[in-house]
């Protein structure tokens, strides 16, 4: 298998170079494309963009099509994007920006409230398919729980796909407690919610020929790191054997979850 680095054909969107950072624009292997995280960069000068969230968004997406175009892809081949705000209360304005550049089967996502550097709004990175190259071209598909009421993105018209399968790989969005009857959040103690979450997530993955032993890479953040142990002790009953990769971070969290789960999967 090859591993490629990626470097932009326009130098000033090699960040990392230009602000003297030890890691790669992204990273080309197997027929997958991973990109760092951008923040809103001046393509005409390399220096940072600062301005509105409309402003900010609309350049990181620019940017990243573009940097995915000079690897042989492009946004409409990106399966998963972790988006990082400074604010959730500006969500609003994030997704009317971004969902002008996924009009059509989004990726699956997860968003996350952060500190970011310099006072930028808003940092993007992603996974896509490559399209050439020696690797096998994989298929692209959204995915969809079969209770509707568990499709947070559509029933709340937010411009994402509850996952993402291509070829042997699904990605799964990052999924709060949603009551399955109701599709409305389920608050309740952290333990609940984690419940709630991993049943949630289970059906998902059920629904489209995968399941949770074969998930390979979890990611969860908490509204608060002291309830993590809540999370430890429950891992074990949904991953008795073999459980995946797994990182834990405190994030700022919309509506007042207490927990986000996203995951990678085998198909």
């Amino acid at each position: 298998m090859s591993r490629e680095l990626i470097l932009p054909k326009n130098p000033n969107l090699n960040a990392p170079r230009n602000f003297g950072r030890p890691h790669a624009v992204g990273v080309k292997a197997d027929g997958l494309v991973f990109l760092s995280g951008m923040t809103s960069i001046d393509p005409a000068t390399g220096e940072r963009k600062q301005g509105t969230m409309a402003v900010e968004t609309a350049t990181v997406l620019t940017n990243l099509d573009e940097i995915l175009k000079d690897a042989g892809s492009s946004l409409a081949n990106v399966l998963k994007v972790h988006v990082f705000l400074h604010s959730l209360l500006e969500m609003e304005a994030f997704n009317a920006a971004y969902a002008k550049f996924f009009p059509d089967a989004p990726p699956a996502r997860n968003i996350s409230g952060v500190v970011l550097n310099s006072g930028m709004k808003v940092e993007i990175d992603c996974i896509a398919l490559a399209d050439a190259g020696p690797a096998p071209v994989r298929e692209r598909s959204t995915i969809e729980p079969k209770n509707p009421m568990l499709n947070n993105s559509r029933r709340s018209n937010r411009p994402h796909s509850p996952g993402v399968r291509a070829g042997d790989l699904v990605f799964v969005s990052g999924m709060v407690p949603l009551d399955p009857e109701t599709g409305e959040s389920r608050p309740g103690p952290i333990s609940e919610q984690i419940h709630t979450v991993f049943t949630n997530m289970e059906h998902l993955l059920e629904s489209n020929g995968s399941a949770l032993d074969r998930v390979v890479k979890l990611n969860v953040s908490m509204a608060n790191m002291l309830e993590a142990d809540a999370l430890y002790r429950i891992l074990p009953r949904y991953f008795p054997d073999n459980p995946p990769a797994c990182t834990v971070v405190g994030m700022q969290l919309s509506f007042g979850h207490g927990v986000e789960i996203e995951c990678v999967a085998l198909a």
